[in-house]
């Protein structure tokens, strides 16, 4: 924990306007934080259960109480089997880690959606800070949904975002996207990254530098 608390504190001095918690897909805060199996072979079941994860929850809380919770946010992904991770009571133990999270003031909740749709309502419900939701894979029709109907304050994208450097600008215009090549993902270099052409590009092949 003191080395997250330092990190944090040490991005802020660096310029950052904030950071953000990265408790989801099977990293170190979701291992150690959360019931899983079989990173986490904690097995308490009942009232036990949450007591424990409420103990266990106190992570994701220290960098907001060290940097102020307007200046942090937080990124979890409940029932998301990323990195062979399984959870156990998804509902139950996220309700406690956002009862726990809900005092600090953070300045957003980003949530990768994980097809519990009575969760995600719950979330909306009981969360007052902005509710950022990724659904991985989803279309844009349901992503804009999402917005318009006010179970989220803000649409995030990742690989799109990747593989379309103009991707608002191809999301305006109704513009096909490049499709990811997840073969790059992770390859140690500028493959997958930075190669990926624009709209421009694909019109005028001749002007790419």
């Amino acid at each position: 924990m003191r080395d997250f608390r330092h990190a944090a504190a040490a991005a802020l001095e660096a310029g950052a306007d904030g950071v953000e918690i990265h408790a989801a897909n099977g990293y170190l805060i979701h291992q150690f934080s959360f019931r899983t199996m079989p990173t986490n072979a904690r097995m308490a079941t009942g009232v036990r259960s949450r007591i424990e994860f409420a103990s266990r929850s106190r992570w994701p809380q220290e960098s907001p109480r060290k940097i102020g919770g307007e200046r942090t946010g937080i990124i979890i992904s409940p029932g998301n089997p990323l990195n062979d991770i399984l959870e156990e009571d998804v509902d139950d133990l996220y309700s406690v880690l956002l009862r726990a999270l809900s005092p600090l003031g953070l300045a957003y909740l980003n949530v990768v959606h994980g097809g519990n749709e009575y969760l995600i309502d719950a979330i909306r419900r009981d969360w007052e800070s902005p509710l950022l939701l990724n659904r991985r894979g989803a279309d844009l029709e349901t992503r804009i949904h999402d917005v318009e109907s006010g179970l989220a304050d803000v649409i995030t994208v990742g690989t799109q975002t990747l593989a379309n450097p103009d991707l608002v600008e191809r999301i305006k215009n109704g513009s096909p996207l490049n499709e990811p090549d997840r073969t790059t993902f992770y390859g140690g270099d500028e493959r997958g990254y930075i190669d990926y052409p624009t709209m421009e590009e694909i019109r005028y092949p001749s002007y790419q530098s």
